[in-house]
């Protein structure tokens, strides 16, 4: 399996995804999995602007996406895949696409937001979602940046 990294951050591309994360990875291709995005030209040309030359960056809805992750998986290039929620990475885990670790990187806070760890916020949806891919066994991690120490979902007071 080539999929370096699966990771939950709403900003998606931004300075640490490409200054720490891919470089740390040894990624050579970004897919982004988030409807929104997918359904906004301006924002998925930002993303791949964002995107250092010689990387390509990739933008699908749920659907598309599920599916080319899949194909991904299956590939030897090493691929860095990036989503807004961990309620898409439940949708992949259900289609079949398994990846032992889900990072959690950035959730901002809001309403209906419980802070969980530093800048990492989450609604009652992606708490359930995060415990049902720990139950079918993916590892969910709070972790914003590469060199952070890890600290396990599982051991986090919900």
């Amino acid at each position: 399996m080539t999929l370096k990294l699966v990771r939950v951050d709403d900003r998606l591309i931004h300075g640490q995804v490409v200054a720490i994360w891919l470089k740390a990875l040894g990624a050579r291709r970004i897919v982004v999995v988030d409807d929104r995005t997918a359904n906004d030209e301006f924002l998925r040309e930002i993303l791949v602007l964002a995107a250092p030359p010689g990387v390509p960056v990739e933008v699908h809805g749920l659907e598309t996406g599920t599916e080319r992750v899949r194909e991904l998986a299956a590939d030897p290039e090493p691929v860095f895949v990036l989503m807004r929620s961990p309620l898409t990475a439940v949708h992949l885990r259900e289609a079949g696409v398994e990846f032992p670790l889900l990072n959690v990187g950035g959730i901002g806070a809001g309403p209906g937001r419980k802070p969980l760890y530093r800048n990492i916020s989450a609604s009652p949806e992606e708490i359930a979602a995060m415990r049902r891919l720990e139950e079918m066994g993916t590892k969910v991690e709070l972790r914003i940046v590469e060199n952070d120490r890890p600290v396990q979902f599982a051991s986090v007071k919900v």
